[in-house]
């Protein structure tokens, strides 16, 4: 009994010393009213069409690429706000769903006649400047010359501006 007396006012007197208070300090600075903090400037739905790619074509590093006008990201945007990314499936549809950019994933595919699988890596990000953002799509292999008339499908995003 002597023991968790003696337990118990230990702990007691820990408490005690690490809850001492010292000195009140300088007061803060004014805080604002609201109307400058982080918010939601604005949704832009971004559609690219597929003839609206582009091909890169070089030797070492070939990708697809879709230049789009933004004017919703200006000079203030591009130095202080963020940009948040999400590629759309279904949009406008009850099945619809956003996955946050860059995009990465893996497929396995058995091409018709086939026997053998094919595997490889699609890839989406982007880029932005004022006034315009460029989606880049890649598949890990880079070999598009397998099918030279291959262009990415057509594909909706969701550009999230704040500021």
């Amino acid at each position: 009994m002597k023991k968790i007396l003696y337990v118990l006012l230990v702990a007691l007197s820990a408490t005690t010393l690490v809850s001492c208070k010292g000195e009140k300090g300088d007061p803060g600075m004014p805080g604002r009213d609201g109307k400058d903090g982080a918010s939601i400037v604005k949704n832009v739905i971004i559609n690219v069409e597929q003839k609206n790619w582009g091909y890169s074509n070089t030797d070492n590093n070939n990708y697809f690429f879709a230049t789009v006008d933004m004017p919703e990201i200006t000079e203030k945007i591009f130095d202080g706000g963020i940009i948040k990314m999400y590629r759309v499936w279904n949009y406008e549809t009850k099945d619809a769903i956003q996955t946050e950019m860059p995009y990465t994933r893996q497929y396995e595919v058995l091409p018709d006649g086939s026997s053998a699988w094919y595997f490889y890596t699609e890839h989406i990000d982007y880029d932005f400047g004022i006034g315009k953002m460029t989606i880049y799509y890649s598949v890990s292999d880079f070999d598009y010359e397998l099918d030279e008339t291959f262009v990415p499908e057509a594909m909706q995003f969701r550009c999230v501006i704040m500021y």
